[in-house]
């Protein structure tokens, strides 16, 4: 369709810390084609701060898919926090319980299980106008999960699984 040509278009930071170029691919007629895999439901909008220059028009390209059930959403792919048991890529429901803010970022726990970590770098990003009454509302959220007890053993009343979030995008309020 396109003779085989794309185009790349880096973001603020072009590359990662393993030397890996951060990049958007575009078809020759300049269709962005992360965008069209997300609404064909072959993916999972991601976004890592600072390259969030895309966020608005992946999540409504997600949301496509998602509404019409295509590819990854035919079947929810979202687990409950208390169902986790592996580490990787997960989307995850449940719900704020508890929320702390401190110089090393801010932890947000879910439903006793899963911890948010918003590293301090990126704590600006997070107003507290952004957390305000999160705490006993339902959230979505995505990202790579840690299990924490894979390194050393958990300190009493510590949680076992971690997720860092990279942008704001990655958690989401739900009416569910």
């Amino acid at each position: 369709e396109n003779g085989g040509r794309v185009g790349l278009r880096t973001g603020r930071e072009a590359r990662d810390k393993y030397g890996r170029t951060l990049a958007q691919v575009y078809g020759r007629s300049g269709d962005n084609l992360s965008a069209r895999l997300l609404s064909e439901g072959l993916g999972f909008h991601v976004a890592v701060a600072p390259n969030v220059s895309l966020v608005t028009c992946q999540k409504q390209a997600e949301r496509v898919a998602r509404k019409a059930g295509r590819g990854v959403w035919r079947h929810s792919p979202v687990q409950g926090a208390s169902a986790l048991r592996s580490s990787g890529f997960a989307l995850v429901g449940g719900k704020a319980s508890h929320i702390q803010r401190n110089r090393s970022g801010i932890r947000i726990e879910i439903d006793n299980s899963l911890i948010l970590q918003v590293p301090a770098r990126l704590q600006r990003d997070f107003p507290a106008s952004f957390t305000a009454g999160l705490i006993g509302r339902r959230v979505e959220v995505r990202g790579w999960v840690l299990d924490r007890s894979r390194k050393s053993p958990l300190k009493p009343g510590e949680k076992r699984w971690l997720l860092m979030l990279t942008d704001r995008s990655m958690l989401e309020r739900v009416n569910r």
